[in-house]
């Protein structure tokens, strides 16, 4: 067998398959990329058993097979290559699986061991819902997410974002038990009933890199247990998340008293370097008037930090205390010039979101405070 393509062609169809490589694989059956030929094709294939990343390319070739080879070993190979004229030759050992792939460019001629295999079997499943996405528009709700899901395996759940999907308009939520963010997003599908996934974080990441596309496709099967995701001629299919999610909206205040408007940019730098002169990594945050104060000290080695921003607020004073690094994740989620805060108690959970009126419900975060000593 014989395939002939071009080095950054097989660059970039590999590099996306590999990403379904896991890093420390038990199980040598996912070690490999599957690659199956057929006239003037070749797919691409590799899975971790819960994930696996499908992309096809046009090479020059009239034979048919398939084979699996190392994917680093490939992976590594390519990478180290400039762009040229490639050419594969696959070659059988006697009463074996196994063989050799000879390569050969415009340079050189190298050698790796191959697997003959038989064509794998297809398990399809039925996907009756699918939605047709704005590529930027999913991975803005992606993006804007992600960073809030939890990485404690105990509570699998919440490893993953919730997409709830109803009508034309779809909801993401994550959160880590500390924050939590809601985001809203329509699309031109039309659900009629509430459908309610959970998508595993890492899944969604290698969306992010994969999705390259104007439209992307987002297919969940019949019995919710996977996800599909089509970009051009790549496609992924993962495993969704089973266990129940919490529920969310209970943990949304619904009445705040006081209200809070900064600049976000003001807001953000000066939490990034006063956030830095604490002991353990908490701010504090002291509104009065149109002033804000943000304090934080390391009381070990002697240091401080004091600084005052503008602000407009209504209430009554407060002093509350955060973790800079949550707040920081906040407001670097928010793309406003000017951000809303909504406050109640020095123990209640504070909303973070745009100040423009018509995005008020668009994109909440949420932040649990920390208890500070006085």
């Amino acid at each position: 067998m014989k395939l002939t393509s071009s080095i950054r062609q097989l660059q970039d169809s590999v590099g996306k398959v590999v990403q379904a490589i896991p890093a420390k694989a038990i199980d040598p059956r996912f070690d490999n990329i599957h690659l199956s030929m057929e006239s003037g094709s070749l797919t691409l294939f590799a899975t971790d058993g819960e994930l696996s990343i499908t992309a096809k390319s046009d090479v020059d070739t009239t034979d048919t097979g398939n084979i699996g080879i190392k994917a680093r070993t490939l992976q590594d190979f390519l990478r180290s290559m400039y762009d040229t004229s490639v050419t594969f030759t696959i070659e059988r050992q006697e009463i074996s699986d196994h063989g050799t792939v000879l390569i050969t460019t415009d340079k050189g001629r190298y050698k790796i061991p191959c697997q003959f295999e038989s064509k794998p079997e297809k398990h399809e499943k039925n996907y009756d819902i699918s939605l047709e996405l704005q590529t930027s528009e999913f991975l803005d709700l992606v993006q804007k997410t992600i960073f809030a899901c939890s990485v404690d395996d105990m509570r699998p759940a919440m490893m993953g974002v919730l997409f709830e999907i109803e009508g034309s308009t779809i909801t993401a939520v994550s959160t880590d038990g500390h924050r939590l963010v809601r985001c809203r997003k329509s699309s031109s599908s039309d659900v009629q009933e509430k459908q309610k996934i959970v998508v595993p974080s890492r899944v969604l990441g290698i969306v992010q890199k994969l999705a390259q596309n104007e439209s992307l496709t987002m297919s969940i099967d019949a019995d919710r247990k996977f996800v599909r995701f089509i970009s051009g001629s790549v496609v992924l299919d993962a495993a969704l998340i089973v266990e129940p999610y919490p529920n969310y909206e209970a943990v949304i205040p619904v009445e705040h008293d006081k209200h809070l408007v900064v600049e976000r940019s003001l807001i953000y730098d000066s939490v990034r370097r006063v956030g830095r002169f604490s002991s353990i990594g908490d701010v504090r945050l002291v509104i009065e008037g149109q002033r804000m104060k943000i304090m934080a000290e390391n009381t070990n080695e002697g240091e401080a930090a004091q600084e005052e921003l503008p602000c407009s607020f209504s209430g009554e004073e407060i002093t509350i205390g955060f973790n800079s690094r949550f707040i920081e994740a906040a407001l670097a989620h928010l793309d406003d010039n000017e951000i809303r805060i909504e406050l109640k108690s020095p123990t209640t959970a504070v909303i973070f979101k745009p100040h423009k009126e018509q995005d008020d419900d668009k994109l909440i975060i949420l932040v649990m405070p920390v208890r500070i000593n006085n």
